[in-house]
C-alpha cells in the first residue's frame, strides 16, 4: 500500500521549521524602532539615578565589574516589554526577546553574583521576583497601572542603591538599608503626583499628602535614631513641590512633559545630596 502522505510528526516539524523560518526572517528585517524596549523614560531615569547613588556609596573604584553590572541591570529591566507583550498576546517572538533580555542580563551580573554570599544574593533577589510574578499577573488581567505593580516596580528600580554596595562586600547595615527604603519612599511620591495628573481626582490629591506625611516621618525618625546622615534631611526638600502640587490644577500633556523633566532634575538634586551625605557619615 503507498503512503497517502507525510504523517502527522513530520507535518508538524515542517509546520515548526516554516515558523521559525518566519520569525529569522522577521528578525534580519527588523527595524530599530520595532525592537521591544520600554518607553516609560520616568523608570528609566529613575534606575540610572539608582544605579549612579549605588555606584558611588560602594567601597571600591568602579571597576569592569561595576559596567558589567549595570549593562546586566540595564537588560533585566528591557524584559519588561516583551514580557508583557507575550502574556497578553502570545507572541512568540516577544517570548524569544524576553529569553535574549533575561538571559544577558543574568550572564552580565553573574561576575558580581558570583563575590556575593549565598544569603546576600537571595536577600536582594525577592523584591524583583516578586515584582515579575505581581506584573505577571498584572499583563495577564490588563491591570498594569495597579498601585500595587507601580510601588513594587518602583521598589525594584530603587534596588541598586543597595545592590551595589552589597556586591562590593559593604556590610548590609541598617544604614544602607535605610538609604534604600528612603530612595524607594522619595521616587514612589511621583505615582502620586502623576496619578494627580492623569485622573485630576481629589482622591489621589488626598492620597499623596497623606503619603508625603508617612515619608517625613519615616525620615525624621531614622534620622533622629542615627540611620541615615542628618543632610539626608536635605534631599527630601524637593518633595515640597509635590505638597504644593496637591493645591493647583494642572493643564494638558504639555504640562505632563515638563513634569517629567521637572522630576528627573528633583531625582539628580535628590542624588547628589544623598551621595555626598552618605560617603562623609559612612566614609566611603
Amino acid at each position: 500500500m503507498m503512503n497517502s502522505g507525510p504523517t502527522v510528526p513530520a507535518v508538524d516539524s515542517m509546520i515548526y521549521l516554516i515558523h521559525i523560518c518566519n520569525i529569522r526572517n522577521y528578525i534580519v528585517s527588523m527595524k530599530w524602532k520595532d525592537i521591544p524596549l520600554p518607553r516609560e523614560y520616568g523608570s528609566w531615569g529613575i534606575l540610572i539615578t539608582s544605579c549612579v547613588i549605588g555606584v558611588f556609596l560602594q567601597q571600591q573604584q568602579i571597576t569592569w565589574l561595576t559596567f558589567s553590572s549595570l549593562a546586566g541591570i540595564a537588560m533585566l529591566f528591557m524584559t519588561k516589554t516583551p514580557l508583557s507583550a507575550f502574556i497578553r498576546r502570545r507572541n512568540n517572538l516577544a517570548l524569544i526577546f524576553t529569553f535574549i533580555y533575561t538571559a544577558s542580563g543574568l550572564l552580565l551580573l553573574a561576575p558580581a553574583l558570583l563575590q556575593m554570599s549565598v544569603q546576600n544574593i537571595l536577600i536582594i533577589s525577592v523584591i524583583p521576583l516578586l515584582t515579575v510574578v505581581v506584573y505577571a499577573l498584572s499583563a495577564y488581567l490588563h491591570k498594569e497601572r495597579a498601585s500595587v505593580v507601580e510601588f513594587s516596580a518602583m521598589a525594584t528600580l530603587t534596588l541598586p542603591v543597595l545592590f551595589f554596595p552589597i556586591q562590593s562586600n559593604t556590610p548590609m547595615d541598617s544604614g544602607i538599608v535605610s538609604l534604600w527604603f528612603l530612595s524607594f519612599l522619595y521616587f514612589s511620591a511621583s505615582i502620586f503626583k502623576v496619578k494627580m495628573l492623569l485622573f485630576r481626582k481629589h482622591f489621589y490629591r488626598v492620597a499623596s499628602l497623606i503619603y508625603l506625611g508617612i515619608v517625613f516621618l519615616f525620615l525624621s525618625i531614622l534620622i533622629y535614631l542615627h540611620r541615615v546622615p542628618e543632610l539626608t534631611g536635605a534631599a527630601f526638600l524637593p518633595l515640597l513641590d509635590n505638597v504644593s502640587s496637591t493645591f493647583y490644577r494642572f493643564g494638558g500633556k504639555k504640562n505632563l512633559k515638563l513634569v517629567g523633566i521637572f522630576e528627573l532634575i528633583k531625582g539628580t538634586v535628590f542624588a547628589v545630596i544623598i551621595i555626598v551625605a552618605a560617603r562623609s557619615t559612612f566614609k566611603i
